[in-house]
């Protein structure tokens, strides 16, 4: 796939997840003050500062398919770490405030809420919610870009959190006791205090995974692994061993450097030629922006 297939694809999916929040933030925002719902006002706000994001993102597409040079010896992948560092860092400040502020409405006696009306709701944002995950995952099988990792994860998150919504909220229509009714004042904080809880570690996820690559730092264990088998099952036909792998990821790109020693005191130019570009096929089947280079090691 060309740059311009690319640039046109990733803005395609981010479109489709952008026209997703714009509907459940107006959706989410009339149902949370018909019913007073903080969890639903979660889900809003939470929508609201990805907007954000969303946005951002489809400007800066094509800034990162620009080539590298002299000035920019990394090309403008740093861009999408910076940015990817950000987005995690935001969402993961709205979730704690979000949190606080449960908790402060806990400490002043509860709200009570139309459970039976924020349980259905919640179960066909789930539903809506599982469509546009599946769309926007289908559509990036041939891109594997960052950004639209990070969007995917955020409906991940959305998703999960509706479900947990409609379970707990059929909750009070299914025990009926006493107590129940003297902590389902409760029941609304309580729960999106516990979603913000489970959904914290992924922006926070999010944000150190920005800052790894914002910092020209090795990339996660399994994709460093991976690398290592793939260059390791293709170079062994060529009788090169491999020493040191050095590896860097900034944005969604993978800079990739093997030095290797030689059985013999002699190997011909053509061979390295032919052991790197099959090995560049191999690696592109999973890392599919990439640069590798064979570098020899000589002892004196």
């Amino acid at each position: 796939m060309d740059e311009q297939k690319r640039i046109k694809a990733e803005r395609q999916i981010l479109n489709v997840s952008m026209f997703g929040v714009v509907f459940f933030i107006i959706v989410e925002t009339i149902m949370a003050l018909a019913t007073s719902s903080q969890s639903i006002l979660m889900d809003a706000v939470y929508g609201a500062a990805d907007l954000l994001t969303i946005f951002i993102s489809i400007k800066i597409i094509p800034i990162l398919y620009k080539p590298t040079s002299e000035k920019h010896p990394f090309g403008f992948s740093q861009v999408e770490a910076i940015f990817i560092a950000i987005k995690g860092s935001m969402l993961t400040a709205v979730t704690v405030g979000l949190l606080i502020n449960n908790i402060q409405i806990i400490l002043k006696g509860g709200n009570p809420v139309s459970f039976t009306s924020v349980a259905l709701f919640e179960l066909s944002a789930a539903i809506i919610c599982g469509v546009i995950l599946l769309i926007m995952i289908r559509m990036n099988r041939k891109l594997n870009s960052s950004i639209v990792k990070a969007e995917i994860n955020a409906w991940i998150i959305d998703a999960v959190a509706s479900v947990g919504l409609a379970v707990a909220f059929i909750l009070p229509a299914i025990i009926q006791t006493e107590w129940m009714k003297n902590f389902s004042v409760y029941l609304d904080q309580i729960v999106a205090i516990i979603l913000s809880a489970l959904i914290l570690p992924m922006p926070i996820k999010t944000a150190i995974s920005g800052l790894r690559d914002l910092f020209l730092l090795a990339p996660d264990p399994e994709t460093t692994n991976l690398i290592k088998k793939i260059g390791q099952d293709v170079l062994k036909d060529y009788h090169l061993e491999q020493t040191v792998y050095d590896i860097i990821k900034t944005g969604r790109k993978i800079w990739i450097s093997i030095y290797f020693k030689s059985p013999g005191e002699m190997i011909s130019i053509s061979t390295i030629k032919k052991a790197r570009d099959e090995l560049e096929s191999e690696l592109k089947k999973e890392f599919p922006d990439l640069y590798i280079e064979l570098i020899p090691e000589f002892e004196f």
